[in-house]
This record gives structure tokens, sequence and C-alpha cells, in this order.
């Protein structure tokens, strides 16, 4: 049984099974009750975001995992997820991505949550304070499902330096319709992968 949150339905984009860490986010299409949830050890953002002339607008998830996805990455593990807002201004790019085009600093509105307390209202999971758009980065290119037409997704969680963080490409690529130009261009949605799990139970994060 595969269990999803209410709150979250359809809410962030489709993730490939072919790419590193292979989570599908988007079919939240109701919770199944009853169903068994351990302690979270593994945290995955994903977003969806559409650029515009100043900035950006966008949503995106946190979804929790407990041990048995680190093994399988199977969605059966999951057990929680918050939902945010994102609002992008327009800035100078930080260190780290010295090719990276377009810059934003970042904002964050919650939506929702069904986690508790200690996942729920921890600010660690309002981050990053940042983000960039450039090419995508030499360590991220083995793991790119849109070759050629990805960028790469670059962000900052301490508002000092920019690090590769996952890859974007237009979300049109996800539900099977026409891709728009490429390149990161205004009106156009845009799905953002994470390449990195966070593991919580030592405060790390997998590649």
């Amino acid at each position: 049984m595969v269990c999803f949150p209410r709150v979250f339905s359809a809410l962030i984009a489709r993730i490939p099974a072919s790419v590193l860490v292979p989570v599908v986010l988007a079919s939240f299409l109701g919770a199944a009750s009853g169903c068994a949830k351990g302690d979270a050890v593994w945290a995955v953002q994903s977003a969806s975001v559409v650029p515009g002339a100043s900035g950006l607008t966008g949503t995106q998830a946190w979804t929790f995992f407990d041990k048995r996805w680190g093994k399988a990455k199977d969605d059966g593990a999951f057990v929680c997820a918050r939902s945010q807002i994102i609002t992008g201004a327009v800035t100078t790019p930080l260190p780290g991505c010295a090719d990276c085009t377009v810059a934003y600093d970042l904002e964050v509105e919650e939506i929702g949550t069904d986690c508790d307390a200690s996942l729920g209202e921890d600010a660690s999971y309002t981050l990053p304070l940042a983000m960039a758009i450039g090419p995508v980065d030499d360590s991220l290119s083995a793991v790119d499902p849109h070759a050629g037409r990805s960028l790469g997704w670059y962000a900052s969680f301490d508002g000092e330096s920019l690090t590769p963080y996952g890859l974007a490409w237009d979300a049109a690529f996800d539900s099977g319709g026409e891709p728009g130009p490429p390149g990161w261009n205004p009106s156009q949605t845009y799905t953002l992968w994470s390449a990195f799990a966070w593991d919580l139970a030592s405060t790390g994060s997998e590649g």
C-alpha cells in the first residue's frame, strides 16, 4: 500500500524513475488510511517554478521517508510532507557558479503539512535562501535525464555561496507535452529536481 497525504494532491512535478534518486511525488491523489509510519530518516526536496521578468513563483515540497527508502527508494516509505509557496526576486549570483545566468533571493510561505512539529515547524525546511540557474554541473551530468535540455540548479543554504544542487528542466518533459524553447524562459514552467536526499540520521546528505 502506498501512502500519500491528502493536502499535497498533484503538488509537485513528476520525477523520472531513471534519475539518481527516483522519487515519484506527482500523484498525491488522496490519503490512504491504516499506513504504518516509521521515523523520518530521509528528506527529499523538489519544486515547480515559473520565472518572470523580475522574479519567479512556484511551489516546493519537502517529503520525508523512513529508513526503508534509503535502499529501495520506495514511496511506500512515506512519512509526511510539507508544501510551500516560493517566490524569488532577481539578484546578483553568489560565488559558486561563475556561469549562472540568473539568480534569485527566495522567500517561503507554508501551505500545509501533515508532519508533527519536529518536522512541520523546523525552520531548516524553509531553505534554500537563494538559488541560481546555469549550466549543468559536471558532477550531475551522468544523471541528467534530458541531456542538452536540462539546466543546472544551484542553491545557497548559508546565503554566502552557491553549490550544485540539482537539475532544472521544462515541466513538459514530465507530462508528455511539447517542450518550449531551450533555456530559462519567462512564463515557462520548470521542474527543479534535487540530486540529493538529506540523511537526517547523520545530518548529511546522499547524492
